[in-house]
């Protein structure tokens, strides 16, 4: 019982015990009535089962026609940041910002008040055009490699009857030749 955080908390200093205990008191009482409060308390997130994808999407980088290995030779946070700003400019190709479209939907009628500041807050289609470009000086900074040509292909890939990674689909997303 001394080894507990609360009861050394208490020894140490009381008012702050009891707001410990008053902030625990509250969080529970608002999860239990459905309300999220804070943001390290978020229950609803182990609410439901998570569902397989139907594909995984894999992302083929060529640089002057020599293919980029991502998966060794880069830390976990270099592979994270070559492949991040490609599924998110996916999205922007098929379906606009999708900052703007997930705050359309959480603001819902007070979306208004964002739309002074959309231009300058927002991607517009003419710097999804300038992706391409950056991205490309982003991987010379990145790789160290001077590029020529850079090609990003996407490729959608499923697992088969023998649990081995199958190519359903390609597409081109960067042709740089």
């Amino acid at each position: 019982m001394k080894q507990l955080f609360l009861y050394k908390v208490y020894c140490y200093h009381k008012k702050l015990f009891l707001f410990f205990v008053i902030f625990a008191a509250i969080s529970v009482a608002c999860n239990l009535a459905g309300d999220e409060v804070t943001p390290f308390y978020v229950w609803g997130m182990y609410s439901q089962k998570e569902k397989a994808p139907v594909y995984y999407p894999i992302y083929e980088i060529t640089i002057n026609g020599k293919l980029v290995d991502y998966t060794t030779g880069f830390f976990p946070a270099n592979r994270f940041f070559l492949q991040s700003p490609l599924s998110y400019y996916l999205q922007m190709k098929q379906n606009g910002d999708p900052v703007k479209l997930f705050l359309q939907k959480k603001m819902g009628s007070t979306y208004f008040h964002v739309l002074p500041n959309e231009s300058s807050v927002f991607n517009s289609s003419q710097n999804i055009e300038k992706f391409p470009n950056w991205y490309k000086k982003y991987l010379e900074q990145t790789t160290g490699i001077n590029i020529e040509t850079l090609n990003v292909e996407l490729l959608r890939g499923t697992y088969n009857i023998k649990n081995r990674v199958e190519i359903i689909h390609s597409d081109s997303l960067i042709n740089g030749d």
